[in-house]
């Protein structure tokens, strides 16, 4: 029995509607496949580029370590040189406190409240060489106490208020830490009122932020690597910057936990 005119053309109508469906089925499918593929070299190389930022955070981390430890020995080297033979005893048993700490193993972030509880002790190793010409305040937010941080990240900074700060100051001098927390940002202060750095140092440190070129100039090991770990951990929205006061020197670190969080 032969097709009517009407069927026919249903039928050829449908032939031609279901190709075109069908070949719009495989090409969706190819571009799918394709974003696909695409997404996991994205993610390979997000991948990627998280273990080289975690590599390099691990050298710095490691790098900051012998740093403080050879100056810490130069204090009680110091305290030996001037006869002080009672403090540097004490000394190098305060010391052996602070290297159960630098050279914990594991991942290099501590607590904010860990961080600031071992600047406590390297200032009381500080306070035997210093005597009255050294004193210093901490200011902390409760809600601070809790947040992660690298390891060695305020130590360095009040290690260069004393030495270039406090210790050229006939008078001495105080230092101050003051940590506030608001919208996932930490923000972290180290003040003296010594000497004051410079603003040649401060335009040198500011233009190695920029170029990252090493310079016979650019001396303060620790606040480049304090600046290089918060980055690579934290994104560039963070990091350190160094200000001049009227009197003395502003050091101020800057976490923003909201580009990691996301």
């Amino acid at each position: 029995m032969l097709l009517s005119l009407n069927l026919f053309t249903f039928f050829i109508v449908l032939g031609i509607v279901g190709g075109v469906i069908g070949l719009t089925a495989v090409v969706v499918i190819l571009i799918t496949e394709k974003e696909i593929d695409y997404l996991e070299v994205e993610k390979k190389r997000a991948e990627l580029e998280v273990l080289l930022n975690e590599s390099k955070f691990l050298h710095l981390s490691s790098q900051i370590r012998p740093h403080f430890l050879f100056n810490t020995l130069n204090v009680i080297s110091t305290l030996i040189r001037l006869d002080m033979k009672k403090e540097a005893e004490q000394a190098t048993f305060a010391i052996a406190s602070l290297l159960r700490y630098h050279l914990k193993e594991g991942e290099p972030l501590v607590t904010l409240q860990e961080e600031l509880e071992y600047v406590k002790h390297y200032l009381t190793i500080q306070k035997l060489r210093f005597g009255k010409r050294l004193q210093w305040s901490f200011h902390t937010s409760e809600e601070a106490l809790t947040m992660l941080i690298p390891l060695l990240t305020i130590q360095p900074l009040v290690e260069n208020a004393c030495i270039h700060g406090i210790e050229p100051s006939v008078a001495g001098g105080e230092i101050k830490v003051w940590v506030g927390y608001s919208q996932h940002t930490l923000l972290i202060e180290v003040t003296d009122n010594g000497q004051g750095v410079s603003e040649q140092v401060i335009d040198r440190f500011e233009a190695w932020k920029e170029t990252r070129q090493e310079s016979e100039e650019m001396q303060r090991i620790g606040i480049r690597n304090v600046h290089s770990r918060l980055i690579h951990q934290f994104g560039h929205a963070s990091g350190l910057t160094i200000r001049r006061l009227q009197s003395g020197t502003l050091s101020q670190i800057k976490i923003c936990y909201r580009e990691v969080e996301a």
